[in-house]
């Protein structure tokens, strides 16, 4: 057990999903969507009806929704592409409470790392235009672009040299708790993320992040 912070028991690592529990994306999807196809077609569209739902997939997916020609779809996708790399960053939010939070967490010497649906040098951008990189050791992108969250824990773990039942894993989405539980790490429901799906320990806030974290290590015993 560390010899400051709290005193009580805590894990080693926690691991967030970057994508939907740490960052808000939103307005960066919907104004590289819209300007997107601004440029292509020039016609101005509104996407932020579709940010709830498709800020975390694929660009070509919400453009089928708002483009008939896919002539005019591809030529969008690349400039989002571009716009999401550069103009978009700074639009990019964080969720209410979680700098606080993850201070929180950092006074219990409590290590924090990041899986990621984005390529690595995106995701990097995100968490430096958002002040999170000072917080997290490591971000994890899928692996050959493929979104794999059970993957991506084993190899934070690897990498960060943590066993899972050390690790608390915070997520709003089923599937990759779901992962998390298999791996035999602690699953927490990110409760104010867009969209999460119920179940598990669900955390209401941010601010509620670190009481729930050490509430539910507290009777633990030691990893072997």
């Amino acid at each position: 057990m560390p010899l400051v912070g709290s005193g009580r028991p805590r894990p080693r690592l926690v691991v967030f999903d970057l994508d939907r529990a740490l960052v808000d994306s939103r307005p960066a999807f919907a104004y590289a969507i819209e300007e997107a196809i601004a440029a292509v077609t020039g016609r101005r569209l509104s996407a932020r009806d579709l940010a709830d739902a498709y800020h975390t997939r694929p660009w070509r997916e919400a453009l089928r929704v708002l483009l008939d020609d896919p002539r005019e779809r591809d030529a969008a996708e690349a400039l989002c592409e571009q716009y999401a790399a550069r103009s978009a960053l700074k639009r990019l939010l964080v969720f209410d409470g979680i700098g606080m939070a993850l201070d929180e967490l950092r006074g219990e010497l409590i290590d924090m790392a990041a899986f990621t649906r984005l390529p690595y040098g995106l995701a990097r951008k995100h968490a430096e235009s958002t002040g999170l990189d000072r917080f997290l050791s490591l971000i994890v992108p899928p692996p050959e672009g493929r979104f794999d969250p059970a993957g991506q824990l084993e190899q934070c773990l690897a990498l960060l040299e943590t066993h899972a039942t050390e690790t608390a894993v915070v997520a709003p989405g089923r599937f990759e708790r779901s992962a998390a539980e298999r791996a035999g790490a602690i699953a927490f429901t990110a409760a104010w993320s867009v969209e999460p799906d119920p179940g598990g320990i669900e955390v209401a806030s941010p601010a509620a992040l670190r009481e729930a974290i050490l509430r539910r290590w507290e009777g633990r015993a030691p990893a072997g």
